[in-house]
């Protein structure tokens, strides 16, 4: 059987220019972040414990509790442009700016996020380096890549 995987080169990576909501994250203006970007990463909160244990347990007992917010980073150039310099107004702010990441396949995601922490860092021979650590607020919302005509759905 043939690998399965998505390439990663020409993942788009867009921020909205403006503080957005879940009512206006689908018509809002973006900004394109990819160029100046190598690396985003998701992780999905981590969900708290409910203990469950009883007197009949034969050992510690826990069900899911509540998901904490999941968080995504993106890592690469510094650059100073209207994409980077929205992410470093929105951490001044403390507002909360819709974001989508689309593969090249045209699937992807939508959320809407924080940014909760940015780092620069300069190193001999080298370019400066940025980092940008996001909070979604609410789960990310898959994007489907469009089905050709006459295509799978």
């Amino acid at each position: 059987m043939a690998a399965l995987f998505e390439k990663s080169q020409g993942t788009q990576i867009l921020v909205s220019s403006l503080p957005a909501t879940k009512e206006t994250m689908l018509t809002a203006v973006y900004l394109a972040l990819q160029c100046a970007l190598k690396q985003a990463s998701f992780t999905a909160g981590q969900k708290q414990d409910i203990d469950v244990t009883t007197l009949c347990s034969e050992e510690q007992e826990n069900i899911n509790g509540l998901a904490a917010a999941s968080e995504v980073s993106l890592s690469g150039n510094f650059f100073r442009n209207a994409a980077q310099d929205v992410l470093r107004t929105a951490y001044d702010t403390d507002g909360v700016y819709a974001f989508k990441i689309i593969f090249p396949s045209g699937n992807g995601y939508n959320f809407l996020a924080e940014v909760r922490q940015h780092t620069w860092d300069a190193q001999s021979n080298g370019v400066v380096a940025a980092t940008f650590s996001l909070r979604l607020k609410g789960k990310p919302v898959e994007i489907n890549a469009p089905v050709e005509p006459g295509g799978e759905e």
